[in-house]
């Protein structure tokens, strides 16, 4: 994980504490105790605990009106918004068939909001993905330069599971148990109906949906900053650094930089991929740290210094490495006589 995830963790922390986070999204984790805490696999046959899953959807949640607003719109059936098919694969997984090995052709519900079921019914083999966009997060968190994420599908939830896993070791190590339980425990207490059990300490199920909970304030309020208008986002050009004089390699490429299209098409499609054009060296983010100023902006670096090619030589996607400034010029100072690569500076980067 990146090393600016400390400042996410703060940010999440703070918005627990001061704003109204934790209220806002307690429905959800009372939907995954309700539905966990009275289903029996082992005494329930499939009618009764579709019931049950049903019922779920009929309750009232705290903050919340009837039901779980993603997981009823999710519903391919508007009418059902699980059904018996499904609670018979269900059983299935229940039984040790894997996820992937399942024959989903008939399912009932998009595979975001299959992975909400899921991960309440066994929240020891999925985490929840009830939603596009963790893609983004987990870039945005990890060091994924050279990882292409899918975006939709089976592949998009199961790709994220690792990603995930680390982010629940992660969150283990800040004090959000204190935080969440005592505040939860009020909220079970005003809804006497759902016959939610009072807590003292995380139990497995919200534990995967804290993680859920953390990608979503990281897609929501970090990188949600330009969400209405992302599509309008578009490449800065990069006509700085405007100190640097003379005929110095870094200058140089600096002018080739802005007169190459194909930089320009680099940035672009990295742009498309990651709206937070993170430094592939440090994960920087002029957005991130800058807001609005800081849209579209990251530098070009050639992995081969342009002045060392032999010859005419056509620049392609791997050659190119798309960095901060800082980063760009610590590339362009020598070390020991000879210039930094990437995994160099990385790993200085590291060990600070």
């Amino acid at each position: 994980m990146r090393k600016y995830y400390i400042n996410s963790i703060d940010k999440y922390i703070k918005a627990c504490k001061n704003d109204n986070w934790i209220f806002d999204e307690a429905y959800k984790f009372e939907f995954a105790n309700y539905v966990f805490q009275n289903i029996n696999w082992k005494n329930q046959t499939n009618v009764q605990i579709l019931k049950i899953l049903l019922k779920s959807q009929k309750n009232k949640y705290t903050s919340n009106s009837i039901g779980v607003q993603f997981i009823i719109k999710g519903a391919l059936d508007l009418k059902n918004v699980i059904k018996i098919e499904d609670v018979i694969i269900f059983r299935k997984i229940k039984n040790g068939t894997k996820i992937e090995d399942v024959n989903w052709k008939n399912k009932g519900m998009s595979f975001t909001i299959l992975s909400a079921w899921l991960s309440v019914l066994f929240p020891e083999k999925l985490y929840p993905v009830p939603l596009k966009g963790f893609n983004e997060t987990i870039n945005y968190l990890f060091d994924t330069e050279n990882t292409k994420l899918p975006k939709t599908g089976l592949k998009y939830i199961l790709n994220s599971q690792k990603y995930l896993k680390e982010t629940e070791d992660l969150l283990d190590k800040y004090p959000l148990q204190e935080l969440f339980i005592s505040k939860w425990n009020d909220f079970y207490k005003s809804k006497p109906g759902l016959g939610l059990n009072s807590k003292t300490k995380f139990s497995k199920v919200d534990k995967v949906w804290l993680v859920q909970d953390f990608h979503l304030f990281v897609l929501r309020n970090i990188l949600g900053i330009v969400s209405e208008k992302r599509d309008n986002i578009k490449v800065a050009d990069s006509n700085e650094p405007t100190a640097i004089e003379g005929r110095t390699k870094l200058a140089t490429h600096m002018k080739y930089e802005r007169n190459n299209s194909l930089i320009k098409t680099i940035k672009k499609q990295a742009l498309e991929e990651n709206i937070m054009l993170n430094c592939s060296i440090c994960g920087f983010s002029f957005l991130n740290t800058y807001g609005e100023i800081g849209e579209g902006f990251i530098e070009a670096h050639h992995i081969e210094p342009l002045n060392e090619r032999e010859g005419e030589k056509v620049t392609k996607k791997s050659d190119i490495a798309l960095i901060c400034s800082n980063c760009h010029r610590m590339l362009h100072r020598k070390r020991n006589d000879k210039y930094l690569t990437l995994k160099d500076l990385k790993i200085i980067i590291n060990k600070q």
